[in-house]
């Protein structure tokens, strides 16, 4: 027999990414060197949140990270997240190391795939009253989109004139096949290799 909890013992969900998101990494490394001063702190992240968005976002709220970052960097991301004031209440992390012998069209697709997919078991858990999702893949903001969910993408940059760290939300259209076609070919050519840890 399955007990499922009265609404009002639900939470509030918000789930986050950390690369493009909360991390500043412009060169797309994402080996275990995470320099401090590179990610967001916790106060202006979601102070520019509220102020972009409109949506309030409180401290009662779970906050769930789920990164494509090897699951050995886990502890350091964590910590970071945790010195710069975030609270974070679950963690995901990719569990295996890139095969050498994969297309980064194959990929992408992958983790796409996979990361919708543990999303959508989240939500599927009946546990939250609500669940907002910030990201800064436009891919992965389109799809969750498309499949009803609340999604705000995020562009962490650097100020040109002071340096400091900056953050702007906004809402992302959908993506069809033949943009998703597009953004896979670009990304093959530039041959980033997302999620490969030193």
């Amino acid at each position: 027999m399955t007990i499922t909890k009265p609404d009002q013992e639900k939470k509030d969900l918000v789930i986050l990414d950390f690369d493009g998101t909360l991390f500043y990494n412009p060169e797309s490394d994402f080996g275990f060197y995470i320099p401090i001063n590179r990610v967001l702190d916790a106060y202006t992240f979601f102070s520019e949140f509220i102020f972009q968005t409109s949506k309030e976002i409180l401290e009662d709220f779970e906050y769930i990270l789920i990164t494509g970052r090897n699951e050995a960097q886990e502890g350091v991301i964590t910590h970071l997240l945790e010195v710069k004031g975030y609270r974070i209440d679950q963690s995901y992390f990719n569990q295996g190391k890139r095969t050498e012998n994969i297309d980064e069209k194959t990929f992408m697709l992958k983790y796409w795939n996979g990361k919708i997919k543990l999303i959508n078991e989240i939500k599927s858990s009946n546990r939250y009253n609500s669940i907002i999702i910030i990201e800064d893949d436009y891919v992965l903001c389109s799809a969750l989109k498309k499949l009803g969910f609340t999604v705000f993408q995020a562009q962490i940059t650097k100020n040109n004139s002071n340096q400091a760290l900056e953050v702007k939300f906004s809402t992302p259209q959908t993506t069809s096949m033949t943009e998703l076609d597009t953004i896979l070919n670009t990304r093959k050519k530039q041959n980033n290799s997302i999620m490969e840890t030193a």
